[in-house]
C-alpha cells in the first residue's frame, strides 16, 4: 500500500531487516507473490508477541493499519546465514481458535542452532493492501521519540521490533526518524500465534520480479 496514507493516532509498527537468509527486497517480493495469491491478504511473520495490544487496537479503531520500516542496524550473522529454517503450518487467532493459513502464505523463521532449544511458536499480522507492495525511501518519517506502548503508555524498547503504539510528544532536540517504507491494513484475524513447525531446505530467493529497495532504506540496513 501507498506510504501515502495517513496514519491514525493508534496503530502497530513494525521494524524489519535482513531475516532468515532473505534480504529486504526478497522478503517484500516474496510477500507481494503472496499478496496476489490470496486477494490482497499476507502474512507478516513477527518474533514477539503482541496479542493483547492488538486486541485493544481493533476495540479503539475500525480500521487498524500497519506501518513498516527499516532496521537502522545492520543484521545480525545469524539472520544473514541461518544455520536452518522452519515453516510454520498453524495458527490460533486471539479468540482461541485455530486458523486456517491462506494456501498462498508462507512464513519462515530460522531455525535453532547448535546448542539452542527449538522454537515451538512464532507470531504473524494478518495484514492486507489492495495495492502492489513496493517499498518506498520514505514519503513520510515516524519519530521514535514520539512512539509510546498503547496499552502501557510507556516509551519503546529498543528491542520492541513490534509494537502498538501511540503518537505522543516528542520534547527531544535531535529525534530518531524512521521512514515509513510500507503501510497495509491490519484484517481479521489481525494477529495470530504460529505453531507446528517443519523444517525446510535454505530458502533460495528468487529474483524475477523482485522490487528494487532504494539506496536510502538499504543504507539503513
Amino acid at each position: 500500500m501507498t506510504t501515502s496514507v495517513q496514519l491514525p493516532e493508534v496503530f502497530c509498527w513494525t521494524r524489519f531487516g535482513t531475516e532468515s537468509g532473505e534480504a529486504i527486497e526478497d522478503i517484500v517480493a516474496r510477500k507481494e507473490r503472496e499478496r496476489i495469491a490470496n486477494g490482497g491478504v499476507f502474512l507478516w511473520g513477527i518474533g514477539n508477541s503482541v496479542g493483547p495490544a492488538v486486541r485493544e487496537l481493533v476495540r479503539s479503531t475500525g480500521s487498524p493499519y500497519v506501518a513498516f520500516s527499516p532496521m537502522r542496524s545492520k543484521p545480525k550473522s545469524i539472520d544473514v546465514s541461518p544455520p536452518s529454517l522452519m515453516t510454520w503450518t498453524g495458527a490460533t487467532a486471539l479468540n482461541g481458535d485455530e486458523w486456517e493459513i491462506p494456501e498462498g502464505s508462507r512464513v519462515v523463521s530460522r531455525g535453532a542452532g547448535e546448542g539452542q532449544r527449538a522454537k515451538t511458536s512464532h507470531y504473524a499480522l494478518v495484514c492486507q493492501s489492495s495495492e502492489p507492495l513496493a517499498l518506498d525511501s520514505g514519503a513520510s518519517e515516524l519519530v521514535y521519540e514520539a512512539l509510546v506502548n498503547l496499552l502501557s503508555g510507556t516509551k519503546l524498547g529498543h528491542s520492541q521490533v513490534t509494537a502498538v503504539v501511540r503518537r505522543a510528544s516528542a520534547g527531544v532536540a535531535s529525534p530518531t526518524t524512521y521512514p515509513v517504507a510500507l503501510v497495509a491494513k491490519l484484517v481479521f484475524p489481525y494477529f495470530v500465534r504460529l505453531h507446528s513447525p517443519v523444517p525446510n531446505a535454505k530458502f533460495t530467493a528468487r529474483t524475477t520480479g523482485r522490487p528494487s529497495a532504494p539506496a536510502s532504506l538499504l543504507a539503513l540496513v
